[in-house]
């Protein structure tokens, strides 16, 4: 079976949970719906009376009609109404249960899934970034779904053990030696029933975990589906598709079998112990010896011992209900126990405080910083740097100097090791990151849009009061940074739908909303990693209006890679391997002739005006010398 269950392996937040544990944890969502509860044990019980009745009245009935001469006689009469109110009344009474029984259930998964999504959204991106979507949408979804499957099964289980129980009580009024014959053959039922709990614990979970695998593979190709294409990567993609659906054919055809098989051979229990009564039950008729004379009892007539066995008919059914209940309980406590585990996974990054700081005014200070992804695959290494309040600071270098690494840390995404991180006067790990980060802006290389209006991707996260203040300013602003036009000029205006992650926008049209959108927050720290490497100059030039206004008046980072950018910063760092080798303005790094100038050649020169009138020039001698 290994290589069935080869890439089933936990996820590194999950935990191992007692049945106990779960199931104090389980209850605890239903602790706000006791009236709902209440109802269905009351429901459960009144049901369960009435489903013992039912048999008792009709055989109360068959001994009355052989003895009446009529079959319209005044008590057949009545006990056929009996019989009739009893079986409608547990009809109602379980309608009932099940009513109540999905309000609970649906309100206790309503309130599961609000909290492990809050739990989700609340963990750190150093959690979120090594998790796959699918599979953390699974668990918020599938398994928030097959929670609720232990309440309902909880609830058959009352009504199930109080008909046994009712059941019992009557089959002893008939036959109390074959009723104690039976109930020595039920821990053999039991038994057989519980040797299934482990194994259909574990092919619940690999079910479980085969399903998140598959979401998240649907998720990535989705998003990555641009790529493949250009690359003509489908049948790669189908292939490794292919290879997971047989993967969770196998896994479900396991499920299956073992959830499948528990129902037959229990079955076939209980119709060996039928046999046996039926056997034992014509002897005791019969008045002959058997292995039960050593009971107390009675002689059994013939239409006791039909009703008997009419009887246990009633017994038996709810006997392999609850002797089965653990087997099937198990994929409810399986799914209970991913979404817990979701639930209680740690967060790296902690807070020592909550302290809810003013209007900050941007100040940033590394005091012998350490830091790494990995452990001891330094990053940053005793990393210092000072940003005075309301300075534009340029960081730039090669790939992997650790540029973004700082903007993470500043926005508190990650967890350094050692060292400080001071904002204004406040250790980081002091302050409520909620409300520190209102007055923090990030702008990204890669801009998210959500599947919206442009409009409402502007305005996301204003609150509903505030909206049309802010909506007149977002117009002033594309007005300010002359970029009105492009924006009359969609289908809808502002109304447009900007498609899945903004994808029916160029890619300056989305960097130029992200900036608007930070502009209208009016941040104290503004970090911005600058994409516009590929943007059309004209688009360029109203995505640098946008920049600059964003930029005045408060600290700015700016990881930089448009000459514009650097020269124009109050202040250029140059890192090399997690360290700071440089510091200066553009033309005193330039002066100096190290590692920036090396940059600056490579990447910048050529985005300069000089070097494109070289280029021109250049290019003039040649025609005229050609002719």
């Amino acid at each position: 079976m290994g290589f069935i269950l080869q890439g089933l392996d936990k996820e590194d937040y999950d935990r191992n949970y007692s049945d106990k544990e779960l199931l104090f944890r389980i209850l605890s969502y239903f602790n706000p719906y006791k009236k709902e509860m209440l109802i269905i044990t009351i429901a459960v019980f009144l049901s369960a009376i009435s489903n013992t009745v039912v048999p008792i009245f009709i055989a109360r009935s068959l001994d009355v009609i052989k003895a009446s001469p009529s079959p319209f006689s005044k008590e057949v009469l009545l006990l056929a109404g009996g019989t009739l109110f009893f079986a409608a009344f547990a009809f109602f009474m379980n309608m009932l249960n099940q009513e109540k029984t999905a309000i609970a259930v649906q309100s206790a998964i309503r309130d599961l899934r609000k909290d492990a999504f809050d739990q989700v959204i609340d963990r750190d991106l150093s959690f979120l970034n090594s998790q796959p979507t699918g599979r953390l949408v699974s668990r918020l979804t599938n398994d928030t779904r097959d929670f609720g499957t232990t309440v309902t099964l909880t609830t058959n289980l009352m009504s199930q053990l109080l008909l046994v129980i009712f059941i019992t009580g009557f089959l002893f009024t008939i036959s109390v030696r074959l009723t104690f014959f039976m109930l020595m053959l039920i821990p053999i039922v039991f038994f057989t029933a519980l040797s299934f709990r482990k194994v259909a614990r574990k092919v619940a979970l690999n079910s479980n975990r085969v399903l998140a695998r598959i979401n998240a593979l649907i998720q990535e190709t989705m998003s990555g589906i641009f790529v493949a294409k250009s690359f003509r990567a489908e049948k790669a993609i189908y292939d490794e598709f292919d290879e997971m659906n047989r993967l969770s054919y196998n896994i479900n055809l396991q499920r299956g079998i073992v959830f499948n098989s528990i129902f037959p051979i229990l079955n076939i229990l209980t119709g060996m112990t039928t046999a046996a009564i039926v056997y034992l039950g014509g002897l005791e008729v019969l008045n002959a010896n058997t292995i039960l004379d050593f009971l107390p009892g009675r002689q059994l007539t013939y239409g006791e011992w039909f009703l008997f066995l009419q009887a246990i008919n009633y017994f038996f059914f709810p006997i392999i209900q609850v002797a089965s209940f653990w087997s099937q309980f198990q994929q409810g406590l399986a799914a209970s126990e991913r979404v817990f585990s979701l639930m209680d996974a740690e967060n790296t990054v902690i807070q020592n405080n909550s302290i809810v700081p003013n209007q900050l005014k941007g100040k940033i200070e590394f005091q012998h910083l350490w830091f790494a992804y990995e452990p001891e695959l330094w990053v940053l290494t005793d990393f210092n740097l000072l940003v005075p309040a309301g300075q534009n600071l340029a960081i730039v270098g090669h790939t992997g100097a650790g540029k973004s690494t700082i903007a993470k840390l500043i926005a508190r995404f990650y967890e350094f090791q050692r060292g400080k991180l001071i904002i204004d006067d406040y250790d980081i790990r002091d302050l409520n990151l909620k409300a520190y980060r209102k007055q923090l802006a990030i702008i990204s290389q890669e801009v998210f849009l959500f599947n919206d209006s442009l409009k409402n991707n502007i305005l996301y996260g204003i609150r509903d009061e505030e909206r049309e203040i802010a909506e007149e300013k977002m117009k002033e602003i594309f007005l300010q940074i002359d970029a009105l036009d492009w924006v009359n000029n969609l289908k809808e205006g502002f109304d447009t739908k900007v498609g899945e992650r903004g994808n029916l926008l160029s890619q300056g049209q989305r960097q130029l909303v992200a900036l608007v959108r930070t502009l209208l927050r009016d941040p104290a720290i503004l970090i911005m990693d600058e994409a516009t490497s590929s943007v059309d100059p004209f688009t360029e030039i109203q995505i640098q209006r946008a920049a600059n206004l964003l930029m005045e008046g408060r600290t700015s980072i700016v990881i930089a890679h448009r000459l514009s950018t650097v020269k124009k910063a109050d202040r250029i760092i140059v890192m090399k391997r997690g360290k700071i080798i440089e510091s200066g303005t553009h033309q005193e790094l330039l002066e100096n002739g190290g590692h920036y100038a090396e940059l600056y050649d490579t990447y910048f020169r050529h985005q300069s005006l000089e070097y494109i009138e070289q280029i021109a020039r250049y290019g003039k001698k040649r025609e005229l010398g050609s002719r």
